[in-house]
């Protein structure tokens, strides 16, 4: 790995209030799993090292967490000459780092490295993930050998679906995150699966058999909001007719989902900062606390750092929130998991709606990679749902798909989908014609239109 910077002030990360937190929470969910994990800051110094790392190094706790990253776990005297992991500080924005296609770091056992954000925007240490050895490791350096098995590709965690190599550091992240009980931050575009990933990490964890309780926050008024959260008391507002649960009492022992928690007022973010401090709420016209024991994910489609430099978001609330963040790519950035994505919604779209199995050529799989779907996996679920209900025969042909191929990105899925509908359409009535011999009259009523509206639609689709 990279030595230190010349002349830079060493800064102990957790003089961050955020980094802290955020090492505190990994502290709390590896201390005691099997895998390797450690964080390092920017001088790669190892800041923390769970026992399975330094163990497996042959290493004592104390040699390890006070060493250089290469002291430690390549026993080398001197910085590696390259590493893969430098890239998460040199290059601003990116989520994920792969250590397994070279370099000291492939060679010293590192597989992934996050980079963790502090407060004040910028990359001040970065997280760590081992390969598991394939036996203890023994000074001098362990040494991988050429013909090692490249590491298990995953097509499924739970219901998320993907090969691409951001969902497999998806899937590693919410593996790490289930087993704690830290509060996580899942960010993305619309449409991306954030929902999916909070059960996902809730079905993982010890909580799987309490409740999961979804709250979409951006849907609520404020005042609404509080009480479907906290609960209210009996007269405390006009319709409050008897004393009422909240959510969080509801999912106490389990996992509450706060959606859009961006779009929520500061008076209630105060509120809720309290609930995460103190883990009890009020009920609205109530005086007494109820404690609760509920694990908080929460989500947004928005910049939630931007939003608190602009002052429309707390600080210290973000702070809370965001202990563990996760990173949903937008669809485009994954175009190689949409055919498994097509072939699950086909599938689970002919079920749903009763259907004979349906099989998709290669010319349509080709223009759905290429597509734009700026709704991203919800877009092109429904887009195939649509298209298993609206058409007929073994194939999902989507000629209107095939003909557009690469204009599809540039002119975007609305013209795709008006484009669907006539396809279909024009089917119907040459369907409708064959069945009837070409009498227009008994074609019109098997297509439930008018005799007039019939011969229009022959003009537009050319079927004079």
């Amino acid at each position: 790995m990279a030595g230190s910077q010349a002349n830079r002030v060493v800064r102990s990360p957790f003089d961050d209030p955020i980094i802290a937190a955020r090492i505190e929470a990994i502290r709390q969910l590896a201390g005691g799993i099997s895998d390797r994990v450690a964080v390092m800051d920017r001088d790669f110094n190892v800041v923390y090292a769970n026992s399975a790392a330094w163990t497996d190094y042959g290493a004592d706790k104390a040699e390890v967490n006070h060493a250089k990253c290469y002291e430690a776990f390549a026993h080398r005297s001197d910085p590696c000459g390259t590493c893969p992991a430098t890239k998460v500080f040199e290059s601003p924005g990116v989520q994920s780092v792969s250590c397994t296609a070279g370099g000291d770091g492939a060679a010293c056992g590192m597989h992934q490295a996050f980079p963790l954000v502090g407060s004040d925007g910028q990359i001040a240490s970065m997280l760590v993930l081992f390969t598991p050895p394939s036996k203890p490791a023994l000074r001098p350096a362990l040494q991988v050998p050429e013909d090692l098995p490249a590491p298990m590709v995953r097509e499924h965690l739970g219901d998320l679906i993907g090969r691409s190599a951001a969902m497999q550091q998806l899937f590693d992240m919410i593996a790490l995150v289930a087993e704690s009980q830290a509060t996580v931050l899942i960010q993305g575009e619309s449409g991306t699966g954030k929902e999916l990933v909070a059960k996902t990490i809730h079905r993982l964890s010890d909580r799987r058999d309490k409740p999961f309780v979804v709250v979409d926050c951006g849907s609520l008024p404020e005042t609404l909001l509080e009480s479907e959260l906290f609960g209210h008391m009996k007269g405390s507002f006009t319709g409050a007719t008897a004393n009422k649960r909240g959510l969080f009492e509801e999912a106490d022992g389990g996992t509450i989902f706060l959606d859009e928690i961006a779009d929520t007022t500061p008076t209630f973010q105060a509120k809720l900062l309290r609930v995460l401090q103190e883990g009890e709420v009020k009920r609205v016209g109530g005086n007494q606390p109820v404690k609760v024991d509920v694990r908080v994910v929460s989500a947004t489609n928005k910049d939630l750092t931007e939003l608190v430099k602009g002052k429309a978001f707390r600080q210290d609330l973000y702070y809370r929130l965001a202990v563990l963040p996760l990173f949903l790519p937008p669809l485009r950035e994954r175009r190689e998991d949409i055919p498994l994505l097509v072939d699950h919604f086909v599938g689970a779209s002919c079920k749903r709606h009763r259907q004979s199995p349906r099989t998709v050529s290669s010319d349509v799989m080709h223009a759905l990679s290429e597509a734009a779907w700026p709704g991203n996996v919800r877009e092109l679920q429904h887009y195939i749902e649509r298209a298993v209900v609206t058409t007929t025969g073994p194939d999902l042909t989507c000629g209107d798909i095939v003909a557009l191929g690469s204009k599809v990105p540039e002119e975007g899925l609305r013209m795709v989908v008006r484009d669907a509908v006539s396809h279909t359409e024009r089917t119907r009535i040459v369907e409708a014609l064959r069945k009837t011999g070409g009498n227009r009259l008994r074609a019109a009523k098997m297509l439930k239109i008018s005799r007039a509206g019939l011969y229009n639609k022959l003009r537009e689709y050319g079927l004079q």
